[in-house]
């Protein structure tokens, strides 16, 4: 149907009430839960090769086999680092030539 400038437009209401979010079906009970992800500020101790993540007011200490390479990625990060604490792996997006977002790299902590 062609655009005809004299006919009268839709009234505000109609575009209001329409949904801002497309709506999705409800999951199944019995769903597997989306993982949990943090945001936090991780802090090395360069010698023990220990790190502490600090989120959301608490703190949780990990270890890390290679304390130098963590220091050298968190010093190049282009974002927040994300934690997930099921998998105990640690998010980083460090800048990189051909990747606008940053390249992110996966650190297993124990």
């Amino acid at each position: 149907m062609p655009f005809d400038a004299a006919a009268p437009a839709q009234s505000a209401t109609v575009l209001a009430d329409a949904p801002s979010e497309p709506r999705t079906a409800p999951e199944p009970r019995g769903a597997a839960c989306a993982p949990t992800v943090l945001r936090v500020v991780p802090c090395i101790d360069a010698a023990s090769g220990s790190v502490t993540l600090f989120a959301a007011g608490r703190q949780e200490t990990r270890r890390f086999a290679d304390p130098a390479l963590l220091t050298r990625a968190l010093s190049r990060v282009v974002r927040p680092a994300l934690w997930f604490p099921a998998e105990r792996k640690l998010l980083l997006a460090v800048a990189a030539r051909g990747y606008r977002e940053g390249k992110e790299l996966l650190f297993i902590l124990d």
